[in-house]
């Protein structure tokens, strides 16, 4: 995970993660349930806002916390929020919540499960975007690196020992680049790729112009 030595590239370079941003935010949206009442509303791995900036277009909680694992305070100056809470989504225990949400960033996580008993102890909705099993499949045919990306079948078999209601779409995301090299620049500045050191053979010879994202938003609730 290098998103520390990214922060300052990633948002221009995150065009991805900004339509991902959008449309989990409109899903949400359209779920009247989740929104009667946002009294307090906990983001987990917010970053540089991405995803909080298209949330508070959309909605004004009374009480807004937001958290990552970096201290990422310095990116969300000028955003509308009331607390920070620094550390691993996994173990950090979180205060009652409304609803907890978050995009882009389950697929980190070591233990998905681990992650949800967690979130379930602070909240009775939960509303997230995750990338899924064939993301990225560009870079692991050919470098053989790759997250421990989930099928939506095994994320859903998880939520469901927490939540009863649980609403699913995905989509898939194609972006096209002039060069391959540009491909791979793009996933450096992200710094999103999950790479480990590879031999410069191996970039040389890299040569598809597109990067495929599988992506799935889930909304759940007790």
């Amino acid at each position: 995970m290098t998103f520390d030595k990214n922060f300052t590239t990633y948002d221009n370079n995150a065009v991805v993660q900004k339509k991902v941003a959008a449309t989990l935010a409109e899903y949400i949206k359209t779920d009247s349930s989740l929104f009667k009442d946002l009294n307090k509303v906990i983001e987990l791995g917010c970053g540089t806002g991405i995803f909080t900036k298209e949330f508070l277009s959309k909605f004004t909680p009374n009480y807004f916390i937001l958290n990552d694992f970096f201290d990422v305070k310095e990116y969300l100056k000028n955003l509308n929020y009331n607390e920070f809470i620094q550390g691993d989504i996994e173990i950090t225990p979180f205060p009652k919540a409304d609803i907890i949400i978050s995009s882009s960033a389950f697929q980190w996580v070591n233990s998905f499960e681990k992650l949800i008993d967690n979130i379930s102890a602070s909240t009775n909705n939960l509303a997230f975007s995750i990338y899924t099993k064939g993301n990225l499949k560009e870079i692991y045919e050919h470098f053989n690196i790759s997250l421990n990306y989930l099928e939506n079948e095994d994320i859903y078999q998880i939520l469901r020992k927490k939540f009863k209601n649980i609403a699913l779409k995905k989509e898939t995301i194609t972006i096209e680049f002039n060069t391959p090299l540009e491909a791979l620049r793009h996933l450096k500045n992200t710094g999103v790729t999950g790479f480990q050191k590879t031999n410069i053979s191996k970039i040389r010879s890299f040569n598809s112009c597109y990067l495929t994202y599988e992506v799935s938003y889930f909304i759940c609730s007790i």
